[in-house]
């Protein structure tokens, strides 16, 4: 997509019309097609077709329900875009054939006025009222906004969207002066690409170094290092006292709890994001910092489930790609077997009867993390962070190559590996995550474990046994993006 044009060649297809009649074949509605939302259409149609292959039932249609024109692209891949190292149409997931040819009924440039969850239906912007079987909530999340003095003034800006990366590449491209408040994954992502269009950078982070929730302090240094080597400049313990503006309320710079004032053309907030649950919320469903559900993604209203980073469960949000996929995969086997024939009065109760032993279970485990940005290897996983009490308990074993500025971190608990760091060369990030994830027992391996998979017997480890099906409140590694 060429940035110089706000509209994209990768049209999304509609196949509503302004209209105030009621369509009662929309079956299973999704509300949201982001990642979670427009994965779950195309999982949920193939397993659909290849059960009436298998057993020839009739299944109930599927409609997705987009806010924005653009249907199912990787907001991950922005990055790379805000670079100019790819094009917007290659961040779609999926072709718009393949939708049409899975009869997937797509509603672009749509938004849900409201959800009527007693007479199942939800009212469109556009007029039409489209009754349900089962909905789907996937409304995603928004960028946060730390509300400083002059967060509205012009010039303030988010990193989310496709607009987002237009607006910001014409001030890479006039050398503006730009600051990212914030140092995490997709601060550092926008930086590095502003960057390297042309922008003067600086990142304003309000702890020790970049990266503190992913990266221990040796390879966060590392990191720094290449940034500064890249012309992406750093304020690190630096709190924001308000952004300063000009007599048009036009940026031109931040004022730090200091006293000094970093000056700027234009700002960046990669603060992180907040599920978006006003829709779930105004509809009378459960929702705390997101909308609650359980291992089997229902919410506390019959026929109505959520995924996505607009969900909470067990206290904890989901920002990052691999639980959200599991959780696609979760609510796929719930409602792969919905039909036609099945009676919207079945309740939640006899539908687990039937079906529970072919469900499965959403169960949150560690996450890790890959830095986006070209050139720059870095990767964690598990648990890197202890207070000095954990600390104690915590075995680290350490190889660093400085001429190569490569470093690995292992960290070691009751026999177990429970978090990795790896800058440089993170070959291994595969291996060490797995470990992580099964909770295996490396007793025979540890001695080997700093050299990597191809030094280990790992017929010798065993993963395991998981405590409780039900998963506990994991630490979240990774940043919601």
């Amino acid at each position: 997509m060429s940035l110089d044009s706000p509209e994209p060649t990768h049209t999304a297809f509609s196949t509503n019309a302004s209209s105030s009649r009621r369509q009662t074949t929309a079956g299973i509605v999704i509300i949201g097609a982001g990642m979670a939302g427009s994965r779950f259409a195309i999982e949920l149609a193939r397993a659909q077709q290849q059960s009436s292959q298998e057993k020839g039932a009739a299944h109930l249609p599927i409609t997705l329900i987009s806010k924005e024109p653009q249907v199912g692209y990787n907001r991950i891949m922005l990055s790379p875009v805000l670079s100019g190292e790819s094009v917007f149409e290659e961040t779609y997931l999926y072709e718009l054939a393949e939708y049409e040819q899975l009869g997937i009924t797509v509603l672009a440039g749509t938004s849900v006025d409201a959800v009527e969850t007693n007479q199942q239906c939800v009212k469109l912007s556009d007029g039409q009222t489209l009754d349900y079987t089962e909905l789907v909530l996937a409304t995603g999340s928004q960028a946060r906004v730390i509300p400083f003095a002059n967060h509205d003034a012009k010039g303030v800006h988010v990193f989310r969207e496709i607009a987002d990366v237009q607006v910001l590449t014409e001030y890479a491209r006039q050398a503006k002066k730009g600051l990212v408040i914030g140092g995490g994954v997709l601060g550092l992502e926008a930086a590095c690409a502003l960057a390297s269009q042309g922008a003067d950078m600086t990142v304003v982070h309000v702890d020790s170094h970049v990266l503190n929730q992913q990266l221990d302090m040796p390879a966060a240094h590392l990191l720094q290092a290449e940034l500064f080597s890249r012309s992406v400049k750093l304020e690190v313990l630096a709190n924001t006292e308000c952004i300063t503006v000009n007599d048009q309320h036009e940026v031109n710079g931040l004022l730090l709890k200091d006293g000094r004032t970093l000056p700027a053309d234009f700002i960046v907030m990669a603060v992180g994001v907040i599920p978006n649950t006003t829709l779930a919320q105004q509809s009378g469903l459960e929702v705390n910092r997101g909308i609650l559900v359980d291992n089997f993604m229902h919410t506390s209203c019959p026929h109505v489930y959520a995924i996505g980073e607009c969900i909470e469960l067990d206290g904890e949000l989901f920002g990052m790609v691999a639980p959200v996929n599991q959780q696609v995969d979760t609510l796929v086997s719930v409602l792969k077997e919905s039909s036609v024939s099945s009676s919207r009065r079945l309740s939640s109760d006899s539908r687990i009867t039937e079906y529970k032993n072919h469900w499965r279970p959403f169960i949150s485990k560690p996450l890790s993390l890959k830095l986006k940005v070209s050139g720059i290897a870095a990767f964690s996983a598990g648990q890197i962070a202890f207070d000095d009490i954990e600390m104690a308990q915590i075995e680290r074993v350490v190889y660093q190559q400085t001429s190569l500025d490569h470093y690995l971190c292992l960290y070691i608990k009751a026999s177990k590996l429970i978090g990795t760091v790896l800058y440089g060369d993170v070959s291994e990030s595969g291996f060490y995550s797995q470990l992580i994830t099964d909770g295996s027992d490396i007793s025979s391996i540890k001695e080997d474990l700093i050299f990597g998979e191809a030094y280990c017997d790992v017929e010798k480890i065993e993963a395991a046994e998981p405590e409780s099906a039900v998963p506990s409140d994991a630490h979240l590694i990774g940043e919601a993006s």
